[in-house]
């Protein structure tokens, strides 16, 4: 995301960009076991052994480019342009989300999900979508567009600190190593019968858990090494990578706060949370996002510590120039006295 020459007044600062990294070695492991996979698949075709290994990596190559992204995007999240009257209701909020970040209209693209939920997102390094259920929330007045600027600007803190930017390539490059460890904790379920799903953890846990002590026991130290090191990045590497998903989260949230827009964020956060239940114990540490009671507290604090105004002069900054001057006197100048 390029800055369009315009710096948001009120010495904003950005987040650092180092969440998309980290969330990149947090998949490392995922990958290499990817790789691996691969090359054992390709040992049955022979002389054309080097080609799938080829063909995987060209495919992330593609969707590192915009017209790969359009294409994950759409297929993958279902993402889709805004209808027409979509798009003239979301024009006025995207327009102003845009000029408080000081992005440029052509490098983030906006898409609607169809989905019940009330939702937005994120992804890769140049789109953000709004749930079908945002703008019908937006176009009955549930949704203030102070609130719906607040989340979109939410999402463009996103790119802004890169936690969303590798991770179209990353799902890709890691998507053989899921596909497999989903269809081996679908067996097991299977053999395990109508249980629950934390008896299919234990029995895989069980599973690794022998297979090591009989390498170890044989004598094969360096398959039981590859194997003790399978099984702790199977379980270490989602609690960091959404651990580093829940901090980007933060910081996108003072993203905003830092551009004026933590109340409005934060009354956005409990009008979209529908009463959803917080995920508590394994689920907790594996959740990419914080509770919107966590979210809300850290937007209050920020708000205490960006002063009395709680650097809404930058927005007010940004609103007035997209209104321009008012006429002495006119009801449109009294609001903005009044506000």
């Amino acid at each position: 995301m390029k800055p369009n020459g315009r710096r948001p007044p009120g010495g904003v600062r950005h987040p650092a960009v180092w969440f998309g990294l980290c969330r990149a070695v947090a998949a490392a492991p995922a990958m290499v076991g990817s790789l691996l996979l691969l090359m054992l698949g390709s040992v049955a075709v022979d002389r054309w052994a080097g080609l799938i290994p080829l063909a995987w990596a060209a495919g992330g190559a593609v969707l590192m480019t915009r017209v790969g992204e359009r294409m994950v995007v759409r297929a993958a999240c279902g993402f889709r342009r805004p209808c027409p009257v979509q798009a003239v209701a979301l024009k006025p909020a995207w327009s102003t989300a845009l000029r408080l970040s000081g992005t440029a209209a052509g490098d983030v693209e906006l898409y609607v999900q169809s989905a019940r939920a009330s939702n937005a997102y994120a992804a890769g390094g140049r789109s953000v979508a709004v749930s079908s259920r945002v703008v019908e929330d937006y176009a009955t007045g549930r949704l203030p567009e102070k609130q719906l600027v607040a989340v979109l600007l939410h999402e463009l803190g996103h790119h802004a600190s890169g936690a969303t930017r590798p991770m179209v390539l990353v799902s890709w490059l890691t998507a053989p190593w899921r596909l497999a460890r989903s269809l081996l904790t679908g067996l097991v379920s299977i053999l395990a019968g109508p249980q629950p799903r934390r008896g299919a953890l234990v029995a895989v846990v069980a599973g690794l858990g022998v297979a090591v002590i009989r390498t170890l026991h044989q004598g094969q130290w360096l398959v039981g090494e590859v194997l003790i090191l399978v099984g702790l990045a199977s379980v270490l590497c989602p609690i960091a990578d959404a651990a580093i998903s829940r901090r980007s989260e933060f910081a996108a949230d003072r993203f905003a706060a830092d551009h004026g827009l933590a109340i409005e964020l934060a009354a956005a956060l409990r009008a979209l949370n529908d009463g959803h239940r917080a995920p508590c114990g394994w689920s907790r540490l594996l959740s990419s996002h914080p509770t919107s009671e966590q979210r809300i507290r850290a937007l209050q604090t920020a708000t205490v510590e960006l002063g009395p105004d709680g650097g809404r002069d930058t927005y007010d900054a940004v609103d007035s120039a997209e209104r321009g001057p008012a006429e002495p006197g006119s009801r449109c100048q009294t609001m903005r006295r009044q506000s």
